[in-house]
């Protein structure tokens, strides 16, 4: 196993820890999804004053908006198991490994495609279909500092699982 692979594979961990633990739960959707939508400039009370425009009309407005909400705390939670099993592999598991490797590999998965989904809702992928003509130009602007972040985190997981793909593991006393 190269020193490479298991920087980078450490890297990657930290990072998804960081991330998905931190930055992520920072927020507070967790505890109420209204407090998630900070990053896109509406204060929990604009989003509760929303919610209550909502839950006032016919009930697929109010479906739709337990289903929203419902996404957003799911998510949070999904997070939540990435950045616990990055902590995990990162205390307890031989980085830069094959032991290692379908972890970055799932994480890769997650930020390729959440960087497709999120470039297309965002107007950057002309090519594709619309993904629902709801997405006005100036929120899908406010995505792309997400892109950028995601992107990033895109390169390092990819980066993490190649290099740690056929690693065989190494006995823990040579990993320390």
């Amino acid at each position: 196993m190269s020193k490479l692979a298991r920087a980078v594979s450490a890297l990657a961990f930290v990072v998804s820890a960081v991330v998905h633990l931190g930055l992520v739960q920072s927020a507070g959707g967790l505890v109420d999804s209204c407090y998630a939508f900070s990053f896109f400039g509406i204060s929990a009370d604009e989003c509760r004053a929303i919610g209550a425009s909502v839950r006032g009309a016919g009930q697929a407005e109010k479906d739709w908006l337990t289903l929203a909400f419902t996404s957003m705390r799911g998510e949070c939670c999904q997070f939540i198991g990435m950045g616990a099993g990055s902590v995990y592999a990162l205390l307890f598991l031989s980085k830069g490994t094959d032991e290692v490797a379908v972890i970055h590999f799932m994480h890769s998965v997650w930020a390729c495609i959440v960087q497709v989904v999120n470039s297309q809702n965002a107007g950057l992928l002309p090519f594709l279909p619309a993904a629902a003509d709801e997405y006005d130009p100036v929120s899908g602007a406010k995505l792309k500092p997400f892109l950028l972040l995601v992107g990033c985190q895109a390169v390092l997981y990819v980066a993490a699982f190649l290099l740690s793909r056929g690693n065989g593991r190494v006995a823990k006393s040579k990993d320390a």
